[in-house]
């Protein structure tokens, strides 16, 4: 074990900065941030950046104080009680978001020196970064929009809009500054959740299918740990690199996703620093994946060709797996 884990903390990504942005809104963000503290310890050769909002900084400024990257925003764009109480995000919440996410990658884009790419996930979820690696290894240098892709149906000028889940987005240097230079905080895409606001933003980039897996079957607090280690164990097998917890729904007053979802993501953890990383499966994995979403191509912004229009046999959630 011990050997393990001195393979993983050797672990050097110098061409990839991981983002993860979370705030006060429920209290499950908190009990994972902790998590995420103790998970990072074990990766320490991987850019971990931790996105919070801050009521002492001025509009607009970002400051890394040892801990988190504080992104200032006063008064000007709160809002109205919104995701903590509705369970959805409004408008002027989407744009508040947007407006920090675009600060954050300004101020990565001024502060390294090296071209990488971006790699966007959240909070409650867990990366293997052994495999993250191994994907980014297969994916281009530029040009490079990359994620579990999904498609609209409308409304009807957006119909067909081939976008990346916010959950787990790659995205290459020259599309983060393709963004910066584009962005208009006044413009209505800006209204819209931050991952169809990208692909509205990417219209010339490419879209590379890549898989993920969503724990999503709600469960009892600190329930199920032989079971859950036995799924992360069969994914990790697989060669998954990202893994998606998101058990409870905020409006559902009965839940307390905080009880739950940590629990999940601690074991999902545990499997991964416990587990030797298979570069050939990853590679196995994201052909499979690339095949079922769009017949093994990259997609267009726009295509009339379905996704998944195919039979799909990979498994994207455990309540898929326990549906079998």
């Amino acid at each position: 074990m011990s050997s393990l884990l001195s393979r993983i903390a050797d672990i050097k990504r110098p061409d990839l900065v991981v983002v993860i942005g979370y705030g006060d809104e429920l209290p499950v963000f908190r009990h994972a941030r902790a998590l995420w503290q103790f998970y990072a310890a074990h990766f320490p050769g991987i850019d971990l950046v931790f996105v919070r909002w801050s009521d002492q900084l001025a509009p607009g400024e970002v400051h890394h104080n040892g801990y988190d990257l504080l992104v200032g925003i006063g008064n000007r764009m709160q809002g109205a009680a919104g995701y903590a109480s509705s369970g959805v995000w409004s408008g002027s919440e989407n744009a508040k978001w947007i407006y920090r996410q675009m600060l954050v990658q300004d101020y990565l884009l001024r502060t390294r020196s090296a071209p990488f790419y971006f790699y966007h996930t959240t909070l409650t979820s867990v990366v293997d970064f052994r495999a993250l690696g191994t994907v980014l290894d297969q994916l281009p240098k530029t040009g490079c929009y990359a994620g579990p892709i999904a498609r609209l149906n409308g409304p009807p000028e957006m119909a067909g809009l081939t976008f990346t889940s916010g959950a787990s987005t790659i995205l290459s240097h020259d599309a983060l500054q393709h963004m910066r230079a584009h962005y208009d905080q006044q413009h209505p895409w800006s209204q819209y959740p931050n991952d169809i606001w990208a692909a509205l933003m990417l219209p010339h980039f490419m879209r590379t299918p890549l898989p993920t897996f969503n724990f999503v079957r709600q469960r009892a607090p600190m329930a199920g740990a032989a079971e859950l280690g036995a799924i992360a164990r069969h994914l990790l097998q697989q060669g998954h690199f990202h893994f998606r917890v998101k058990t409870v729904e905020p409006q559902d007053a009965a839940g307390r996703r905080q009880d739950v979802d940590p629990w999940i993501m601690l074991r999902l953890m545990e499997t991964v620093l416990s587990s030797e990383h298979e570069p050939e499966r990853t590679r196995a994995l994201m052909t499979q994946y690339m095949q079922e979403a769009s017949g093994g191509e990259q997609v267009p912004a726009r295509r009339d060709e379905p996704l998944f229009g195919g039979a799909r046999t990979l498994a994207l959630a455990d309540s898929e797996l326990f549906a079998t």
